[in-house]
């Protein structure tokens, strides 16, 4: 078993308790309705390419080209 080693590099816990506080509550507070938030995943570079040429080639944004196809593909696999 594996021991695990903390070091404790003298945040006094009164700011260490504040901080897991703040960290905790960013990843589980509810977004309200139709705000925007990120979505960040890695796509090959070739992908990249094509998928930024068709959406500028077609005069449409980068997010409007996602938001419609994944709209397609949900209509299709209903």
């Amino acid at each position: 078993m594996a021991k695990s080693l903390d070091l404790d590099l003298g945040m006094p816990s009164k700011l260490k308790n504040s901080h897991e506080k703040s960290r905790s509550s960013i990843n589980t507070k509810k977004r309200e309705a139709g705000a925007k938030v990120d979505l960040n995943f890695k796509v090959s570079s070739e992908f990249r390419r094509e998928f930024k040429l068709w959406a500028a080639s077609h005069d449409m944004k980068q997010k409007e080209v996602l938001e419609e196809a994944f709209r397609l593909l949900k209509q299709r696999t209903l």
